[in-house]
This record gives C-alpha cells, structure tokens and sequence, in this order.
C-alpha cells in the first residue's frame, strides 16, 4: 500500500498530431504503435547469461487453471527456463519489506513450477533473478540493466516510487517489460510515455477514490456524517501522492479537507496533533509508515484528543504488529488499502505456506500484491508461449488474470499499462485485527459502527 522516498516526475513524450495511430489524449496506442510497424522476433531465450539465479523454496503446489496461449512463437525450439528479475531493496532501511516482496516472486514461481512449469513452453523451469537496489534510484537503473544482461525476459519491482521510475526508464529503453509490483504514483505511468511498464497495484489515484467512497458507504452505516477532513501523511513521495490522491477524491464531494500536516523521517507529530485539535475535523486521513504512525497515536493519546472518524489511507502503519504497539485506542478505526481475498480458499493456502516457508508474518496488503503481480506475469509467459519480449508486451497488452489471490477483480491493463480494475478495500480494526468490511463481496465480516468513534 505505500513506497518508498522522494521521486523526479519525467514529463510525457511529444507525439505529432499527424500520427493515425495517436489517441485523443495525444498518446501513441501501445497496439496502434505495433501495428505501425513493430514485429515481434519470436527469438526465444535458451537460459540465463551470467550470475546466480535466487533458490525456489520448497512446498505443496496450489493449482490454477492455464489458459490456451493468446500469442504464440511459430517455432518448437522453447527455451529450458523463462526469466523474471526481481528488483527490490534486500539491503540497507527497507530490506525487511524487500525480503518479503522478493519472496513472494519466489514463491509465485515455485509453485508453477510444481505444476510443470510453463506449459505453452513444453514445461520450461520459471527462474527468478534477484536484483538489490538499496532504496537508491540510481542502484535501481544499474541493477536494472545489470538483470536484463543476465536475462531475464520481464521485470517486477521494486516498492519505492524514485526507483521505479528509474528502473522502467532502463527496461523502456532495452525494451524489456516491466510489470510494477508495489510503487503508488500515479505520476510514474499518467506523466510518462511507457509502452513497456505496466503496473498491478492501484495508483495512488485509485486508492484515493476507493478510501473516499469505501468512507462514505461505511459512515452511512455507521450514521456518521462526515463534513471536515484532516490529512496527516509522511513526507515522501508515496505520501504527497496520496495525500494530492485523496484531495483530488475528495473534490466533489460533501466533505472538505480543513487541516493537512506533514510529518518527516525520526520526527514527532505533537505539533501536527495541536493543528487537529483546534481545526477539529469529523474524520483523520493517516498515510505513513509504521514508525509515523505510532507517533501519531503517541501524540493523540498524550493530547488526550480522537476524531470521531481514524480512517487510515494506503498506510504502511496498519497491520496486526503495529496494533499490539498502539494499544486498545487503535480497536474500531479504519483502513483503506488492496488486500488479499481471505474469502478464497487459494488465498488462505497460499498466505499460510508463505508464513510456514520464509517463517514471517502473513502476507496481506504489499506481499500479496508482489505475488498476484508474478502470477500475472508468470501467466504472460503462458499465454505468449514466448520469452522474446515483444510477443510478452503484446500479451500483457490483451491479458485478463482472473484467477489470483487479491480482493480485486480481474486484472487487465489500460492503454497506459494500468490495472484497469483496481480496488482498495476498507477494513475495520476489530479485536485488534484488519478485517474487510467494504465492498460486501469482499467482507470478512460485519462493521460494528459502535466502535468506530468510541476512543
């Protein structure tokens, strides 16, 4: 539900207006640009070049069902293994989450390839390439490069904004599909002109509308009337997108944003909780990490002040550990932020053998979204029967995954390479644990509108 720090924003590339192929937005189609002229070269790839692929762990397999390939080579000589790089930070402030992001890739892999690997390909081993890059947008570009001259035919990553524009830049320019995992802007694919990047998680638009309306239907039950707003969110580019997100959903709407504080690395919120207290909104939008989060509630329960409404946005904060630090204060508030599909039996295996395998906490959130986004391009390698490339690009371009773990439907891409199904759930915290409560088809249980504003 979040990324990482701060991110330049590289404006969209000028397309002439004489171009049949452009749209009305000015933008190049991704399929009117193919059928302009590029052809996909059906070369398949016999292995990796270079360094040492990341080892599968070991488990039961859980089924699902494969397709009958949409693009495929015309050629039988299919390469022994297909190659995904995974660009993630396994070192340095963010390795923790890293670690479990790579991990799921891992993960998604082993279990096809306890299925028989790529059927389309006569069985071919999916193979991960881990790639480290530290939080650091130019380690991200480098590893990148480095990943793709190893060989790996498609790209996910990488859980921080900054680096994943750096990173796409480098897969665009090699043409090389990039398939984003977890990086929020909505800037990384509405500013840039992209025909290789593509992005399964919610942007930080998305997530905004669906914290808006998923409020909405929840105070309704509730018999809450919200009027006034208040936005509390760290200083990174993940929090300025989602807090530009939410002022952007809000718009339109009965509801008005009357207090918005920040809050930086290793800072305190006491000052920020003051404004709250005198502006006095209905409703407190957090969006932070862990650590912003609990000072926030710190803060709150030293000024002895609570809204009526918590209602968290894509936070990073919002999880069981978390909860335990917070204390009681934290039982009946809201969350808001893509989740996986605890309904579904595939969800529940697949959560409690990532828990048993990497010995961790359960996936949700973040981890899930790393594993459907594998599984989406593990299903492009299927349906493509083909590691070139091209044919992967135009698979992804025409490709609907409706069998993965997450509270969301079907996942296909837009004209700009987004989900164009996207969901955020909202979650209620009861008996100190996330639960879904909105949409209904998702819930997991009831609201109880007693607990909402009881602190």
């Amino acid at each position: 539900m979040s990324d990482g720090d701060s991110k330049q924003t590289e404006g969209a590339q000028a397309v002439s207006d004489s171009d049949a192929s452009t749209r009305p937005d000015g933008r190049r189609s991704r399929r009117a640009f193919l059928a302009a002229g590029a052809t996909a070269s059906l070369v398949t790839f016999a292995g990796c070049a270079g360094g040492e692929g990341t080892e599968t762990p070991a488990g039961d397999g859980t089924g699902t069902a494969t397709r009958t390939p949409t693009v495929t080579s015309t050629s039988t000589d299919y390469p022994d293994e297909v190659v995904i790089g995974s660009v993630h930070p396994l070192t340095g402030s963010t390795s923790y989450v890293g670690n479990r992001l790579h991990n799921a890739v891992r993960m998604a892999a082993t279990v096809k390839n306890e299925e028989g690997g790529i059927q389309s390909m006569d069985g071919a081993e999916v193979k991960v390439l881990q790639g480290d890059h530290k939080n650091d947008p130019a380690v991200g570009g480098e590893v990148t490069g480095e990943l793709i001259d190893r060989g790996a035919d498609i790209l996910t990553g990488t859980y921080s904004s900054p680096v994943t524009n750096a990173a796409t830049r480098v897969a665009e320019s090699e043409g090389v599909p990039f398939v984003i995992d977890i990086s929020v802007a909505a800037s990384l694919l509405q500013e840039r002109d992209l025909e290789y990047v593509y992005r399964a998680q919610p942007n930080s638009w998305s997530q905004s509308a669906d914290h808006v309306e998923g409020l909405t239907a929840v105070a309704d039950r509730a018999g809450l009337d919200i009027e006034t707003v208040g936005l509390f969110y760290v200083d990174t580019t993940y929090g300025q997108a989602i807090r530009d997100g939410l002022e952007r959903a809000i718009e339109g709407t009965n509801m008005e944003v009357v207090e918005t504080a920040s809050i930086g690395f290793g800072g305190t919120a006491d000052s920020q909780v003051t404004r709250f207290r005198q502006a006095d909104p209905d409703a407190i939008f957090p969006t932070v990490f862990t650590n912003q989060m609990l000072e926030l509630v710190k803060a709150m329960q030293d000024q002895n002040y609570w809204p009526d409404v918590f209602a968290a946005c894509a936070s990073g904060g919002m999880y069981t550990e978390n909860f335990q630090k917070m204390g009681d204060v934290i039982d009946g508030a809201l969350s808001s932020g893509y989740q996986i599909d605890l309904t579904q039996e595939k969800a529940q295996r697949i959560n409690e053998r990532y828990m048993q395998t990497f010995d961790t906490p359960a996936m949700k959130g973040n981890i899930g979204m790393a594993y459907t986004t594998a599984e989406v391009v593990i299903e492009a390698f299927e349906q493509a029967g083909s590691a070139d490339p091209e044919v992967l690009r135009r698979t992804l371009d025409d490709i609907t995954v409706d069998e993965h773990i997450m509270a969301m439907p079907p996942i296909s891409f837009t004209e700009r390479g987004e989900n164009a199904n996207p969901l955020s759930v909202m979650n209620q915290i009861q008996d100190m644990e996330a639960q879904v409560v909105y949409p209904e088809e998702y819930a997991t249980v009831e609201v109880q509108p007693e607990l909402i504003g009881q602190n």
